[in-house]
């Protein structure tokens, strides 16, 4: 039996052929990619996960496409789209249990009609709570690793194919590759985690998440969401977006920083941030066809008018070059690039 035909057979009417990737990504570009899959549920996600395995097709889990540049030439294998849901408070303990495909602002607003608090920075922030976790997002000096208390993943091999992964006995599921992970084994530092650093195309995926939030009156809890609302609605701009595109260029002594965010990575100094060194580098001017970097914040490309990601990632290439020439500084992307390039 073929590759294609293990998926069909296996993902059945779920399953879609020939999936334009610019449909399901907030910058609005992307090719082709093979197959199309979305899973609703956490068995649906590990279902998809391990027959992709079985037939040897490359796979790539997407939340809600914000952070993410796909190529013009599609992606040669299966997507799986995380629409995975659920959700459950324990209001004794102040925590939330809650799946990788939960968009950010749901979980946001659903802990606000509980009286929970800890998590509203993020609220305005694109994107869903697997991909928040991921890359440890954060805003305003604060990051979501904090709220962490546990992660459960699910493994791309056996125990035995990830020696670099310890597995403790009493972190074991009925399932030998779904583990359960303590907040501290996930090694959160600025805009990364132990996940996003494996330098594997199988990294492990996050099936849901426990968070520890807070009591606090709702007033309060409302004040604060509208108050980081305004705060964006001034500073960032509207349109199509993939969000920041390069990370602040943090000082060499906070590189390899773990632990909370709002502990060990103090917000910076505008003048450490990489959209004030793009702006003083005159990036604001910069245009490649119908991709531009936003008049209103030096870290946001926009898609105008039909962008290609050929034009975007050739945008951000002169970003860097502009930067560097001026700071002699070399920013890192916040944006993934998936598919071939």
């Amino acid at each position: 039996m073929n590759k294609e035909k293990i998926l069909i057979n296996n993902l059945k009417e779920g399953l879609r052929e020939h999936e334009i990737m610019r449909n399901h990504t907030t910058l609005r570009v992307g090719g082709v990619a093979d197959f199309y899959y979305e899973a609703k549920t956490i068995d649906d996600l590990i279902k998809a996960i391990k027959i992709s395995q079985k037939a040897n097709i490359p796979y790539f889990v997407l939340g809600d496409g914000s952070n993410i540049l796909f190529s013009d030439y599609g992606f040669p294998g299966l997507i799986i789209k995380n629409l995975t849901s659920n959700i459950a408070f324990m209001n004794e303990k102040s925590q939330v249990i809650v799946d990788s495909g939960m968009p950010l602002a749901r979980l946001i607003l659903e802990s606000t009609s509980r009286n929970l608090s800890g998590i509203e920075f993020l609220y305005g922030v694109p994107g869903t709570v697997g991909g928040a976790v991921y890359g440890d997002a954060g805003a305003f000096g604060q990051a979501i690793g904090d709220f962490v208390k546990y992660v459960t993943l699910f493994l791309p091999y056996e125990k035995s194919k990830l020696e670099h992964i310890e597995i403790k006995e009493n972190q074991k599921s009925k399932d030998p590759r779904i583990v359960q992970f303590t907040r501290d084994w996930m090694g959160f530092s600025y805009r990364s985690s132990k996940i996003k650093r494996t330098e594997s195309l199988q990294k492990p995926i996050i099936l849901s998440v426990i968070f520890q939030l807070a009591q606090s009156r709702q007033e309060e809890i409302m004040r604060r969401l509208n108050m980081y609302k305004e705060k964006r609605i001034i500073s960032q701009p509207w349109g199509q977006s993939a969000g920041c595109v390069f990370r602040n260029p943090i000082p060499a002594e906070l590189k390899n920083v773990t632990g909370a965010g709002s502990v060990n990575m103090p917000e910076l100094p505008k003048e450490r941030t990489a959209g004030f060194m793009l702006e003083r580098a005159g990036a604001k001017k910069l245009r490649v066809g119908s991709a531009k970097v936003s008049p209103k914040h030096a870290n946001f490309v926009l898609n105008t008018n039909g962008a290609t990601a050929q034009e975007i990632r050739k945008l951000i290439e002169q970003m860097r070059s502009v930067v560097r020439e001026k700071f002699d500084i070399n920013l890192e992307e916040e944006i993934e690039y998936v598919g071939q390039w």
